[in-house]
């Protein structure tokens, strides 16, 4: 039995979306030709058969996938794949979903099942994975914060900033912070319990986003900030708990990005190292630009939108909200992007997109073989 997984180096997409199969499941299959794509928030993947062997598909079209995960198995012949399914578990005999029930993988469904989690009170914008209905079970149950590291203080004048997430975009945040001594991460908030009690740069992590209005109410900070810059839906679902706790959200912006004249920034924007923007462009809420942005002027931006490295548009472009860039991507003048548009790495966009639709490109494996060195070089 081989393991196919999906070949990718996009550090910042742990999981995609089968979008369509090239070869029938139980079928034969031919060693290095493409049997299934799966598009991650940065590209279109290409996964072919590592050998020769049957087909065993391990997700639908339409399937959220961990991309640590093998999305099919290659038998050496049908009787070895019959005697692997043989020896598997019997999962919970599944139900034809009504047309109002919520789209969920079938193993979150069997997860679902086995924690007693109602799969109708998860919020997803999209299909809901194992990872949504584990971290539905954990702020199900009661949390004991009694264990916690204490919120640090600050020094009187300084504003105490609560970060919400404490992965990859938390750090970026705190470098940011340290060229300014007008701000302070004073605590960080994470659903996820195996940070609970670590610390992200010296700042303790103190527990899961429920605690946002109680610390609040105790005074704890004066802004939060979503330090989460991959997930629309997290940074969206994050927004509008601080809305609802009373929360304001502050801009976290590079010292180094260029902020033109007549710009109007929203609230709870982070802009990181030499992004751009130009005159008079306006830009929403709860955005996260990496480095290197550029929206020129007289540009739209949205609110909860996320963008990758690279990102560059000419001017009066529009992007609606929720809009979701990879890495390295180039937009023509008045281009507009419709809402919870996503937009694959390495895009050049001329034409405009529809809400609700997906920009692919394609990734093509590539061969890495040594350098020739020239006889003076030996």
């Amino acid at each position: 039995m081989k393991p196919v997984h999906v070949p990718t180096s996009d550090v910042n997409s742990d999981s995609g979306v089968v979008t369509s199969w090239a070869a029938d499941n139980r079928s034969p299959v031919a060693g290095g030709v493409v049997i299934l794509e799966v598009e991650t928030s940065k590209a279109l993947l290409e996964v072919t058969a590592p050998e020769t062997g049957v087909l065993l598909q391990l997700a639908a079209e339409g399937e959220e996938v961990a991309l640590s995960r093998p999305v099919a198995l290659l038998f050496p012949d049908e009787d070895a794949l019959l005697a692997y399914e043989q020896d598997q578990p019997r999962g919970p005999a599944e139900s034809a979903p009504g047309a109002d029930a919520p789209r969920a993988s079938v193993k979150a469904v069997q997860r679902a099942d086995e924690l007693g989690i109602d799969l109708a009170t998860i919020p997803s914008d999209g299909l809901i994975t194992v990872r949504d209905v584990e971290t539905a079970a954990a702020a199900a149950s009661t949390a004991d914060y009694s264990a916690m590291p204490a919120p640090l203080s600050a020094p009187s004048g300084v504003r105490r900033i609560l970060l919400i997430g404490g992965g990859l975009g938390a750090t970026q945040v705190l470098d940011i912070f340290a060229q300014t001594s007008r701000d302070q991460a004073v605590a960080i908030v994470d659903d996820d319990r195996d940070k609970w009690g670590s610390a992200v740069g010296g700042v303790p992590v103190v527990g899961g986003a429920d605690r946002l209005a109680q610390l609040f109410a105790e005074g704890v900070y004066d802004a939060a900030v979503i330090a989460i810059s991959t997930s629309v839906p997290a940074r969206r679902r994050f927004r509008e708990a601080c809305v609802a706790a009373g929360v304001p959200l502050a801009n976290v912006v590079d010292r180094t990005a260029k902020i033109a004249t007549g710009v109007v920034l929203g609230v709870g924007n982070i802009i990181c190292a030499f992004c751009h923007l130009g005159a008079e462009a306006r830009v929403g809420d709860n955005n996260f630009f990496s480095a290197y942005n550029s929206f020129d002027h007289h540009s739209r931006i949205g609110s909860d939108c996320s963008t990758g490295p690279g990102c560059m548009s000419s001017a009066l472009v529009r992007l609606g909200d929720g809009v979701r860039l990879g890495t390295g991507i180039f937009i023509e003048p008045a281009v507009e992007l419709g809402d919870g548009v996503q937009v694959a790495s390495g895009a050049v966009l001329v034409h405009s997109v529809p809400a609700d639709h997906a920009v692919k490109t394609r990734v093509f494996t590539t061969t890495v073989v040594p350098a020739r060195r020239s006889v003076a070089d030996r």
